[in-house]
């Protein structure tokens, strides 16, 4: 190594007048080549030797000691983890360890390379040195813990078998790893939270690296599933100390100790129930009732369903590789009117609606799309008949209004290619508006596309009809008015109807979602201007910040925060006061990991930071992540090593909870989302291959009743003859993708009070009745015998058409997401809170996708009474 003293590198070297003479001539060189300078000292010393007879020189003392202290340290760290096996050996220390070698070699090897400068006592040491830390890397290089891992399997065996079932070797393997970061990919049925109690009371048992209950902080989602923890180390292994607490829990006493530090008020809950969730959701529908009785809130309703057909997502051309997919998908694309017809175009939507949403003096307005004109029959060049449809008809004026697709050069779009040729459409016109003109009947009104385009496009529309009907009847006046806000909630369709009804939930759902992200009313407008975004996206999300801006003003107002608020404030104190719960935890375990957001990221991003060392261990299952409305991003989960790098991974493949043909139906169901889980394998511990039996109605959406009377009367005579085969209540589970669908809830409950099948419809958990829930409810459940009903693609079927996480994007700061993707999770956890038998109903007209995917795993029948 060279220093900045030049003649300091050499130990013994005497300043003469010779070696003087030397320096000053090579001086002006070494400058400009240290490698140079190197060689020419050597070859000056080795002069020196042979003229003045000196000794060689000696490794500084100081070199030397640094190089024994390593050695010995490294020493002392391979008897700990190679030989004593004492404990485990973690990404982190490996890498230090092994640099730490790498470092030590490469000044080894330094002086190695100018061993004729030093004396032999010192290259004997460089040498000796050298072996050794050669030994010592090679050891720590191709250490894997796995000897470490089996040792403490072993010697905690009694640990294992205070578990209420046997734990397998994947298990007892999770519960011992103990990298920096640890991620347990579990799948149902598992065992993963008993893998997570069972870690606590191994970090408090194990020798010689015992952690003290009290540095061991456990996080749960849910009160219900915090104190089971904490009840299930209490009566097993005797643990008290560790910190239980769900995220909230956490945040609040975070803000706590910070305030006693700072001297700041605390600001008081919003909510103080159990359930804050319902709270919340009945507050903001407070706000949005009382919101509804101002003319702008109720426009911006207005404007949200006359979209609320749409896809939320509206590809742009910059979205396909080549033109002619964009043509093809711009052709096929439909648009729904707010009474549910569909029609071809956005424009002759918007027509379409405004005549829905109009009434011309005083009274609805009659109107037909597409409604064959037999009076303008031709025969076309082929010969054959061919009977016109105009796009609108108004039968009591007998006026027909034309949406002629043309720019403002009379050109048809490109991308009718992929439909019909410009020239053909311009033929079609052609041939109408001589039929127009060869009769007195019926009058014409056009209007075309870029006139859609404008901002007038009402008021052209308003003009040429008024025209229209003016010349029809000269002695009459015409006013278009708007309808009120209540009249029009009962021209829609049901879908739309349904929507507005569940709007204040959806918007409860959006502002929760904010919050996860910590995006202000504020942030997210400044998104709606920045980002592209669909006009149903922005027309949602302009409803959602009306209540989410006075929601914000109310709890400013009253000094007081949301369960929402509690984690991001929590963030906020950790950050700003670098002393708060610094070294508090050694060890940090979560229970649902899955289900993690972008704040609870946050919170624990902060307290790895405070407590250095701090080892996470995180346990879930990724195919049962289904609380995206609630802020979770599954992204932490799939992606876990962008988020806390080099973990180890253990995963728990084998299910104890249901038979084979169930286990391997789940797995079938979440192949299909492609790209967005973790790829695993799971094994049914229960061989059995019972048959998943799908019974398919044969009434169609338009026989709503029949079909929900037949699948009722079916399911409940199917439960009685369980019950008269000797299966209680507790072994049978009744699901639902939603609880609102009234019209089957009401049949289920008239053929079980007829039956006399004890059935519990409202959410609580009665032993000797047999529960009816929606399927989010149903996580962490299981029976025997699962029904599972309305399996169908319609409003509140399966995948829920009502639900669309679409609307919630504005909201979120991660991935696109695709809509099926969470609700395919969520058919997944219905299917697997079977244990032996699984039964599902559907209807022959709409059968769900879900179905569809998995019908080589299924068995059909046929319900016919």
């Amino acid at each position: 190594m060279v220093s900045g003293n030049r003649n300091e590198n050499f130990p013994g070297f005497k300043k003469g007048k010779l070696v003087s003479f030397i320096l000053s001539i090579i001086s002006p060189i070494t400058h400009s080549s240290k490698r140079i300078y190197e060689i020419c000292i050597t070859k000056i010393l080795e002069v020196r030797n042979k003229i003045l007879k000196i000794e060689k020189g000696t490794i500084n003392k100081e070199v030397k000691e640094s190089i024994e202290k390593d050695i010995s340290e490294l020493y002392l760290k391979h008897e700990l983890y190679n030989v004593g096996k004492e404990t485990y050996l973690t990404y982190h220390e490996r890498k230090d360890l092994i640099d730490t070698c790498g470092k030590c070699l490469a000044i080894c090897s330094s002086f190695k390379n100018r061993s004729k400068l030093f004396d032999d006592t010192s290259n004997d040491f460089i040498k000796k040195s050298i072996v050794e830390l050669s030994f010592l890397l090679s050891e720590f290089e191709k250490y894997d813990n796995e000897e470490f891992i089996n040792q403490r399997i072993r010697k905690y065996d009694y640990l294992f078998q205070k578990s209420s079932f046997p734990l397998d070797s994947s298990q007892k393997r999770a519960i011992v790893t103990d990298d920096t970061h640890n991620l347990v990919v579990a799948g149902a049925g598992s065992g993963k939270t008993e893998v997570l109690i069972t870690r606590a009371a191994y970090l408090t048992e194990r020798e010689p690296d015992k952690v003290d209950a009290k540095k061991i902080l456990i996080l749960a989602y849910q009160n219900k599933a915090a104190e089971e923890v904490k009840k299930r180390l209490k009566e097993r292994f005797g643990i008290e100390g560790a910190e239980i607490r769900t995220f909230h829990s956490l945040g609040k006493k975070i803000q706590e100790e910070g305030s006693k530090i700072s001297g700041k008020e605390i600001p008081r809950l919003k909510f103080s129930g159990s359930n804050f969730d319902k709270e919340f959701s009945n507050y903001i529908d407070q706000l949005f009732s009382n919101r509804k009785i101002n003319e702008d809130f109720q426009k911006k309703i207005a404007d949200y369903m006359r979209l609320y057909h749409d896809n939320a997502v509206i590809k742009s051309q910059e979205d396909f590789e080549k033109k002619e997919e964009f043509y093809k998908y711009m052709a096929n694309l439909t648009y729904t009117a707010l009474d549910g017809t569909e029609v071809k175009s956005e424009a002759e939507r918007a027509i379409l609606n405004f005549f829905i949403s109009h009434n011309l003096n005083g009274e609805r307005i009659r109107i037909l799309y597409e409604n064959p004109a037999r009076w303008m029959e031709y025969t076309d060049s082929e010969g054959n008949k061919k009977v016109p449809r105009p796009d609108f008809f108004f039968p009591d004026y007998d006026i027909y209004l034309e949406h002629w697709a043309l720019d403002k050069n009379g050109k048809v779009p490109d991308w009718f290619e992929g439909k019909n040729a410009p020239e053909e459409y311009k033929l079609g016109m052609k041939r109408k508006k001589e039929k127009f003109a060869r009769q007195d009947r019926y009058s014409l009104v056009e209007i075309a596309s870029y006139e859609f385009k404008g901002e007038k496009f009402e008021e052209i529309l308003i003009e040429r009809m008024t025209k229209a009907l003016k010349i029809k009847f000269p002695d009459k006046d015409f006013e278009f008015i708007p309808v009120p806000y209540d009249q029009l909630i009962n021209r829609v369709n049901y879908g739309c109807k349904e929507s507005v009804r569940g709007l204040s939930f959806n918007v409860s759902r959006f502002i929760t979602i904010a919050k996860t992200y910590n995006l202000s009313p504020e942030n997210i407008k400044q998104r709606l201007r920045s980002e592209r975004w669909s006009a149903k996206q922005e027309a949602f999300a302009r409803i959602a910040l009306d209540i989410y801006e006075l929601y914000e003003d109310e709890l400013r107002t009253e000094n007081k925060i949301d369960f929402a608020d509690m984690i991001n404030l929590a963030v906020k104190e950790l950050k700003e006061d670098q002393e708060l719960y610094r070294n508090s935890f050694a060890q940090i375990l979560i229970d649902e990991y899955q289900d993690i957001s972008a704040q609870r990221y946050q919170l624990i991003r902060e307290l790895m930071k405070k407590n250095n060392g701090c080892k996470l261990f995180c346990v879930g299952d990724d195919w049962q992540s289904i609380m995206g409305f609630s802020g979770s991003d599954l992204d932490f989960f799939v992606n876990f090593h962008e988020y806390f790098d080099h973990p180890a991974r253990t995963d728990l493949s084998v299910n104890y909870r249901s038979c084979k043909s169930i286990v391997d139906t789940g797995a079938e169901i979440i192949k299909y989302n492609r790209g967005s889980q973790i790829e695993k394998e799971t094994f049914a511990k229960n061989a059995a291959d019972n048959p998943i039996r799908i019974y398919v109605s044969k009434h169609n959406r338009r026989s709503a009743n029949i079909y929900y009377s037949q699948i009722a009367s079916h399911c409940i005579c199917s439960i009685k003859h369980y019950l008269d085969d000797g299966y209680e209540a507790k072994d049978i589970l009744l699901l639902s993708r939603i609880g609102k669908n009234l019209k089957m809830k009401n049949m289920l409950m008239e053929y079980a009070k007829t039956q006399g099948v004890p059935i519990s419809f409202d959410g609580s958990k009665n032993p000797s009745k047999i529960p009816f829930m929606t399927v989010h409810k149903s996580k962490g459940l299981q029976a025997k015998i699962v029904f599972l009903l309305d399996v169908v693609e319609d409003l509140y079927g399966f995948p829920c058409e009502i639900e669309n996480p679409d609307i919630f994007e504005p909201a979120i700061l991660s991935r696109k997401r695709d809509r099926y993707e969470e609700e395919r999770r969520l058919f997944y956890v219905a299917v697997t809170r079977a244990m032996n038998d699984l039964v599902i109903y559907t209807r022959k007209d709409s059968v769900s996708k879900f179905i569809h995917e998995i019908e080589n795993k299924v068995t059909f029948y046929e319900l016919n009474n």
